[in-house]
């Protein structure tokens, strides 16, 4: 037990060297919650320099500001006016519609819960008071992130992305929550952790297509995703021969400035492409997305977790000297193989885009045989 909590505390600690040293090489841009966290310790350390507060100062201080956002934002949401340019609005959901069933996970974010909404199953996302932290300018940007954050995830309406239903302002405690679709079979890593056997070749080139499709929508919206992986990623398997997946957790995307995205530490370690930390440009591209999704493509051909054998700091190293990549098993298919290798290419405009991905998959499709078929059967003997 020692051994394990300190290896997980050696972690903790290179991860957060990690983010120390891609912080100092990056203008953060919007923060992702683990930047949030390092954001919110500065400040509450510089708080204790400049002036003694009680933590139920504090308390007030936080409630006092989810109150007026809920008096002001959602006035301006619920009578008519659009959120965005579409035809879609920001809906405000009742926590008195919500029922929570079970825990589903949780995070410094807060706690995920499947649950109904006036009989619909659903996932709700509690959001810890904490994430809105911070000195008076800090909270306002954090709520502003939110509240954009919330209207741009409502615009998106595509089949492999995990639908957005709304907000909730009237949680437990005066906290929000957010309430989107829910996937039976949880994460692509779960499935592939507990049903690894029952996912054949064919499901496995399907979950792939729905991931390609999926973000090849989020990229023609000018969203890229930064947090790509197969947590992320979540399956319906009831139906046993055709796979459903959508890509879920876009906590972290951010909206491209033309076509580039300012820099920031965002993502999980061995999914993270080169340029996020090595400091080879201060923007980055959606090709970020592009080497996670050809680490994904390698968790679906071994069913395994990437560098699970390596510390932290190995992999650090191994990213930002751009040597690091899961070994590819000899066996592997080589149109699947030569599609992964060339999403995890260290030169992103060598990274072929999602549409490219889409098509390159779905050649693959055409040629495995549908289920049943059987070739001998064509030509009995005489």
């Amino acid at each position: 037990m020692l051994k394990g909590s300190a290896e997980e505390l050696m972690k903790q600690e290179l991860q957060a060297v990690a983010e120390g040293v891609v912080a100092s090489v990056f203008q953060l841009g919007s923060p992702s919650p683990d930047s949030m966290a390092n954001e919110r310790s500065e400040s509450a350390h510089e708080a204790s320099q400049d002036k003694k507060v009680s933590s139920e100062d504090i308390d007030m201080q936080h409630k006092a500001k989810f109150e007026d956002m809920k008096n002001k934002l959602p006035e301006k949401l619920n009578f008519g006016f659009p959120v965005s340019e579409g035809n879609y609005r920001l809906q405000i959901i009742k926590n008195v519609d919500l029922e929570e069933l079970r825990e589903l996970g949780s995070g410094t974010f807060g706690t995920v819960y499947h649950g109904k909404w006036r009989g619909t199953d659903v996932a709700i996302k509690r959001i810890n008071d904490r994430c809105f932290a911070g000195k008076p300018s800090e909270q306002e940007r954090m709520i502003d992130d939110f509240w954009n954050e919330a209207i741009k995830l409502a615009d998106l309406h595509h089949p492999n992305v995990v639908a957005f239903y709304g907000v909730v302002l009237d949680g437990p405690g005066g906290s929000v929550a957010t309430v989107t679709e829910y996937m039976v079979n949880g994460s692509l890593r779960n499935a592939l952790q507990k049903n690894e056997r029952s996912l054949d070749k064919r499901k496995r080139l399907l979950i792939a297509m729905d991931v390609a499709f999926g973000m090849e929508y989020l990229h023609g919206k000018n969203i890229v995703h930064f947090d790509l992986k197969s947590d992320n990623l979540l399956v319906n398997l009831r139906d046993p021969h055709r796979p459903i997946c959508k890509v879920g957790d876009l906590g972290l995307s951010k909206v491209k400035c033309q076509t580039l995205i300012s820099g920031g530490v965002r993502g999980t370690l061995p999914w993270m492409a080169p340029e996020l930390l090595n400091g080879s440009s201060s923007l980055v591209s959606e090709k970020v997305d592009v080497f996670s999704f050809g680490i994904v493509l390698w968790e679906l051909l071994t069913g395994e977790e990437p560098y699970a054998d390596l510390h932290y700091g190995a992999i650090i190293g191994g990213i930002v000297s751009n040597t690091l990549r899961p070994p590819v098993p000899e066996s592997s298919d080589p149109e699947w193989k030569s599609l992964m290798e060339r999403c995890w290419s260290a030169e992103p405009s060598e990274r072929p885009n999602f549409t490219e991905i889409a098509n390159a998959l779905r050649a693959m499709a055409a040629k495995i045989p549908p289920k049943g078929y059987n070739p001998t059967q064509q030509h009995p003997s005489t």
